[in-house]
């Protein structure tokens, strides 16, 4: 590992257990063990930094247009997967609006990449409209299912801070619940029995 990616790994650990707010590039420094100047030469700040690990977990939880889920099952095994990267990269959900207010760079950026993702959950439910997954032929419906995948996903960490749930490895596996219900009434007979 290079210590450019070095300084990221160590950064996303102190973010996840500090916050962004309370870890300065000098509280980063002094986790790798080198000096402000050291990682300077590698970072001018901490927004940098915020981007490039923003840059790395969307890399990661954007497989090919060709392997998206085509199937429920598919689709299941697809959310266990983002949900590990997410929770590699947990700073960031429960922090992104107070980023985005920092930086107005990751925030243009964040939203191109969502119109983007909301394009790719659009994609994921023709595919499983094709396969006979799922059953669902007004434009309208589909388009509230995408927004509603897409927001359980993009604020779940908010939602259980705000009724005062914690955060946790075990928890943040509970986001496939809500978009369970959410496609649950568009499930054909032969994915009913899929959970």
């Amino acid at each position: 590992m290079s210590r450019k990616e070095a300084i990221l790994e160590a950064a996303r650990e102190l973010f996840n257990e500090t916050g962004t707010q309370s870890a300065t590039t000098n509280h980063i420094a002094k986790a790798m063990g080198i000096s402000p100047g050291n990682l300077h030469y590698h970072y001018k700040n901490r927004e940098e930094i915020v981007r490039l690990l923003y840059i790395k977990m969307r890399e990661e939880t954007t497989p090919p247009i060709e392997l998206l889920p085509k199937c429920i099952a598919d689709l299941h095994e697809h959310e266990k997967v983002l949900i590990e990267i997410r929770w590699k990269y947990r700073f960031f959900f429960k922090e992104m609006l107070s980023l985005f207010a920092r930086d107005a760079e990751l925030e243009d950026l964040y939203i191109k990449d969502n119109i983007r993702h909301r394009r790719r959950i659009r994609q994921v439910m023709n595919n499983l409209i094709i396969n006979k997954e799922i059953t669902i032929t007004d434009e309208e419906d589909i388009d509230f299912l995408v927004d509603s995948i897409s927001l359980a996903w993009q604020f779940y960490s908010s939602f259980l801070h705000t009724i005062g749930e914690e955060l946790n490895a075990s928890s943040v596996h509970d986001v496939i619940k809500y978009t369970t219900a959410a496609m649950r009434p568009y499930l054909t007979k032969s994915t009913k029995t899929i959970k």
